[in-house]
């Protein structure tokens, strides 16, 4: 095998040895500044690199020998059965998008590499038994732990011989071993013949290296610290001399808090400040180990409960050193004094970090003290903390500080509310398996997107549906998909029979997109001005050259109708460019639904007459003439500032000139692009997240990330778009750049307002399945499912460029609907913990419908419905979701837009859920009911 391959299905990678030299180097640092010995500290750690090198160059050795290795098959991804290629039509981002066929036998999802400009992966056998998989408990337990032969001799030379004997020692030692197993597997040395060198003997033979290497150079660190420590009076937990702020802290799960008073002299804890468990065995095994199969599944099931359809455990780590998280919550092992242990589960689907304690947790408020006022610890009342998978944003290897000591764990950060966990294993060959399985597992990649849990909860359903065509010899999934929320052949003509005209002046177009060949990021069936015909070729040109000039060929479309010809239409921007480009067939097009709105409005009853007094208490705006300009027959809100849509002409886009589109008006709304969402969000999340923050000044800060400002501009946005609909009953065409992100937003809400049938359960999921998911919203680009942060250190799957593309867009819509059902929960037929569950489901990858970006690879190419369970279904079956004071009322509901506007307030039970401060009154929400 060459060096090229060796390095592309990592095994052996210079950057997995450079992270484990690092993390002992950073840990021996760590106990060094403990320790008075700092010269043999050096002298150790120096002699772990040199001892990786040596192993590098063993490793180059084998692989310039240009060996081959028939237990490793190297497959090109595209080429496997039952992948499949989606087209990404972000023009932003040019790699495919393959979604691996759940229905094929799954490959093991090895983390893809780029080899020579073509994706590689490695293709191993595999079964439906979890403990078959490469990344399972049973393999990773059985491929071979850290052995500890050798470290009474080593241990005993750093204090007789100093730290460079004994890792000469150690090194030489731990060849033999290198060289015996190389031996035992048939291989000759480095330049000689013989029978190749099995890879796995080799990985096996590298990751015990490691493992020992690190783990011989932590307990040799602890002892030098723990001999040359001085005794050190210290307060005992719980203690009269402990200070109550620190008391708080604390957590006494499981058992009654133990009576310790007075102080005593200890020495500091060598273990705590390196990771290693005061009862860990010298050999630093797997901790995990100490509980068989039936323990860890009853453990599991009496304090998390039933996992999911499909929801398999691929990791068990039991006796965790150190647990916490963005909330609060915290867990020191070695401040337990009750024998409450941590554990880490890892499944197809979430991380589960849970605490076997059965204390209710809760601390009594002291006499005379108001029940409601008492705040409840994260500390001792959080006994789970969770994260999807599909959620994380990254996952980083380092030391970190927590509780007064230093830990060598991981750290997990998550996509969504700038939460992050962090939890130390017992031994460090723990960690780089839980770090390796959560790569693997939580990042899959964009040409993976199969192993995402969404497939997984429903493969076994699946696979017993298939049958083969007799014709064709192909298998086919027979399983009946999920119904459909948004079906554009009821619910357009639902919306034609409000025109309250004998003759809809809209028709569906059923063919023209049906191949998705016109707009691919569109629907199938699009809604146009009656007045063109797309059987009639004169027609058709029209459209398709409408199309031709829109960015995306989002040609416009109808969304909704009311009476007469009140409509919403939506689009992209035109190519207008710097030389001022015009379209004869895109102008004739806006005019075609000038005219049709304005004969319906003829044929119609006419509206009522507003007093001016009545249009000033709505718009609040006594400044300016809220009515059309004379001759006005459509009215064009592009939603961007007018000096973005200005820049965009440089880039050949721009916006309509007014001019050359007859009876229409142009009207710039200033709704902020996704980067500044993103940039908004990230700032709302750390001033949420900070121990820090002034709450003195906590509603100016919540203003300076501008997320409300944002808010209330995407909501004024929407309102202006209902009121020109329903009071003036004009047709408004509303477009940003592309018309999926801003445009999905505004145009949704706005409906919101107009419509109360997209005001109860049903209706509000056709809301967001037609203008969000059916006319291409990119819900995979926006929150980068199965995507990481771009770090080679961590093997993370996505690139640069995508980075750039990830922004809480859906979210922030959410956030929207928010500020209206606060303002009139009775309504909605859904209530507040609809919309935050909701929520959270965003970035969870547990349901298909915001997978993919296009109605197009969801329906013909990923087979969304067939292969995934409904979100729909999941919300619409909770009774907890349902208002029960909702009560249906006919019209709309346009409020006056200042009482819109100024009672826009922040989400706290969304952006402060993982707070560590007590934001959220008592009773409105447990905040740590269920995080995940």
């Amino acid at each position: 095998m060459s060096e090229s391959d060796l390095h592309a299905i990592d095994l052996g990678d210079d950057d997995y040895n450079d992270n484990i030299a690092t993390a002992a180097t950073t840990s021996a640092a760590a106990a060094a500044a403990t320790s008075d010995d700092d010269d043999t500290i050096n002298n150790l750690i120096q002699e772990a690199e040199n001892l990786m090198h040596d192993l590098d160059t063993e490793t180059d050795k084998i692989a310039a020998s240009g060996r081959s290795n028939s237990d490793v098959e190297i497959v090109d991804v595209g080429m496997t059965t039952g992948a499949f290629s989606i087209d990404d039509d972000d023009d932003d981002d040019t790699n495919g998008l393959i979604v691996r066929d759940p229905l094929a036998t799954p490959l093991p999802p090895a983390i893809p590499a780029e080899t020579n400009g073509t994706l590689k992966t490695m293709t191993i056998t595999t079964t439906n038994e979890v403990d078959d998989h490469p990344l399972s408990e049973v393999q990773l337990s059985s491929s071979g732990g850290p052995t500890n032969a050798a470290t009474g001799s080593v241990m005993q030379s750093i204090f007789t011989n100093g730290a460079s004997a004994a890792m000469s020692s150690m090194q030489s030692q731990m060849n033999q071993h290198f060289h015996h197993n190389m031996s035992a597997s048939g291989g000759g040395s480095a330049s000689g013949g013989g029978t190749p060198v099995s890879m796995d003997v080799l990985t096996k033979t590298t990751s015990k290296f490691a493992s020992n290497l690190a783990s011989m150079a932590q307990r040799g660190i602890a002892q030098v610290a723990a001999a040359t420590a001085p005794v050190t009076p210290v307060n005992v937990v719980g203690g009269p001399n402990m200070p109550s702020q620190q008391q708080s802290h604390l957590s006494y799960n499981g058992g009654p808090t133990p009576a310790m008073t007075g102080t005593a002299a200890i020495y500091p804890s060598a273990a705590a400040a390196t990771g290693i468990p005061t009862n860990q065995p010298a050999g630093g095994g797997n901790a995990s180990n100490d509980l068989d199969k039936e323990q860890k599944a009853a453990l599991l099931k009496e304090h998390v409960g039933d996992l999911l359809p499909g929801e398999r455990i691929i990791m068990f780590l039991s006796n965790l050193l150190h647990v916490s998280d963005t909330s609060g919550a915290s867990f020191v092992a070695s401040q337990s004094q009750d024998g409450t242990m941590w554990c880490c589960v890892m499944t197809y689907y979430r991380l589960l970090l849970f605490s076997t304690s059965k204390r209710s947790g809760k601390v009594d408020p002291p006499p005379g003290w108001d029940p409601d006022c008492w705040p409840d610890p994260p500390s001792s009342s959080t006994k789970l903390l969770e994260m999807p998978l599909a959620s994380m944003d990254r996952v980083e290897k380092l030391v970190y500080q927590a509780a007064g000591s230093s830990y060598m764990g991981l750290v997990v950060h998550g996509k969504d509310c700038g939460r992050n966990i962090r939890f130390t294993t017992p031994s460090y060959a723990d960690t780089g398996r839980a770090f390796d399985s959560l790569n693997t597992y939580a990042f899959p990649g964009r040409r993976n997107l199969g192993y995402l849990f969404a497939f997984e909860s429903k493969r076994q359903q699946v696979m017993a549906s298939i049958k083969i065509v007799e014709s064709t010899g192909q298998q086919t999934i027979t399983i009946p998909p999920t119904p459909k929320r948004f079906d554009p052949m009821t619910e357009y003509p639902r919306l034609m029979q409000a025109t309250s005209i004998t003759q809809s002046p809209w028709a569906l177009w059923a063919s023209v997109n049906s191949t998705y060949l016109l707009s691919p990021s569109y629907p199938s069936v699009l809604v146009g001005p009656a007045s063109l015909d797309e059987t009639k070729p004169e027609s058709l040109n029209v459209i398709r050259q409408c199309a031709a000039f829109r960015s995306e060929q989002r040609l416009p479309s109808m969304s909704w109708c009311g009476v007469g010809g009140s409509s919403i239409w939506r689009s992209s921007q035109p190519k207008v460019g710097l030389q001022g480009n015009r379209s004869s067939a895109d102008e004739l097009y806006i005019r075609h639904i000038s005219e049709s709105a304005r004969g319906a409005n003829a044929m119609a009853e006419p509206p009522p007459v507003y007093p001016r007094s009545i249009l000033q208490q709505l718009t609040g705006d006594a400044n300016r003439d809220w009515v059309p300009e004379p001759g006005c027959g459509l009215k064009i809100l592009d939603l961007r500032p007018r000096s973005s849509a200005m820049a965009n002409r440089t880039a050949g886009y721009g916006y309509e000139n007014t001019s050359n589109y007859s009876n229409t008006t142009l009207q710039f709304c200033n709704v902020q692009n996704i980067h500044a969402v993103r940039d908004s969000y990230q700032k709302l999340c750390s001033i949420c997240n900070s121990e820090s923050t002034s709450d003195v000044h906590w509603n100016s800060l919540v203003e300076d990330t501008k997320w409300l400002g944002h808010v209330r501009t995407i909501l004024a946005s929407a309102w202006e778009t209902a009121y020109w609909v329903h009071v003036w009953r004009m047709p408004v065409l509303v477009h940003c750049s592309h018309g999926w992100d801003r445009t999905s937003q505004t145009v949704a809400l706005a409906q919101l307002l107009l419509d109360p049938y997209y005001r109860t359960r049903h209706g509000f999921g056709v809301l967001v399945e037609k203008d969000f998911m059916s006319f291409g919203h990119p819900f995979h680009l926006r929150s980068a499912h199965g995507e990481g942060r771009s770090d080679v250190k961590n093997n993370s799957q996505s690139s640069p460029n995508d980075e750039g593309q990830i922004s809480p867009i859906f979210l922030q819509f959410l956030d929207c609907v928010y500020q209206i059902v606060q303002l009139y929960p009775n309504a909605f037929e859904f209530n507040l913990d609809y919309l935050l569950e909701f929520s959270f489901q965003i970035y969870s990858c547990r349901f298909g419908n915001m997978l993919c970006d296009t109605e197009r690879e969801r329906e013909v190419l990923a087979g969304i419905r067939q292969r995934t369970y409904s979100i729909w279904d999941y919300l619409e079956s909770n009774p907890d979701y349902t208002n029960k004071d909702y009560v249906e009322r006919p019209g709309v509901l346009l409020m006056p837009l200042p009482t819109l506007l100024r009672n826009v307030q922040l989400w706290k039970e969304r952006h402060c859920r993982f707070s560590p401060k007590p934001t959220i009154l008592e009773g409105s929400f447990d905040n740590r009911k269920v995080l995940q």
